[in-house]
């Protein structure tokens, strides 16, 4: 398998595990418990910066160089396009949210729930089609040069909570994914 697709296999576990927590924490509203909003927060923040800011648009780039030599995906990458700006509007509704509770404002619980419910749906149902679909299509379509061609056409950043030197913003989320869910990384002390 391509590399490129392995680490975004690779990325997409690693963005199960933080809506896991997600997932978690929204449970805890559910039942009329506090929920850790700092660390929804935490994980919202990573997610509008690092997927929505890398991780999506490097896959978008691939899909135009996939649309170039197959016409007959059209449809699946305008659809996949679509999602990606559909995942990154919403994730940023519920940082909204989560920054104003933070901030102290009062929030609804019920809308706190339902974005965040909405989110982390939208984001795993997303993933299951770009590795059903849109994957094994880049691995069948592309070669090595088209690789390279969109490697070059995005800036690449190491992952800022997975990649090995953990950004300081997130060493608390980092800590806490160590902690509750498990992950190929060290936790900082």
């Amino acid at each position: 398998m391509n590399d490129r697709i392995l680490q975004w296999q690779t990325e997409h576990a690693n963005f199960t595990r933080l809506l896991d927590l997600v997932d978690a924490q929204t449970a805890l509203i559910e039942h009329g418990e506090q929920p850790d909003y700092e660390l929804m927060l935490d994980v919202m923040y990573y997610m509008t910066h690092y997927p929505d800011r890398y991780h999506h648009p490097h896959e978008d780039i691939a899909c135009q160089v996939l649309l170039e030599r197959d016409a007959d995906v059209q449809a699946w990458v305008d659809d996949l396009a679509a999602q990606h700006r559909h995942i990154a509007a919403s994730g940023e509704q519920l940082v909204r949210d989560l920054n104003a509770i933070v901030d102290g404002a009062l929030v609804s619980r019920s809308a706190v729930e339902a974005d965040a419910q909405a989110y982390t749906r939208t984001l795993r149902e997303h993933m299951a089609r770009e590795e059903e679909r849109i994957f094994p299509a880049l691995e069948r379509t592309l070669s090595a040069e088209d690789w390279e061609q969109v490697d070059g056409r995005i800036d690449r950043i190491p992952d800022p909570v997975f990649g090995g030197d953990v950004d300081p913003r997130y060493s608390g989320l980092q800590q806490r994914i160590a902690e509750q869910v498990g992950c190929e990384c060290t936790p900082v002390r």
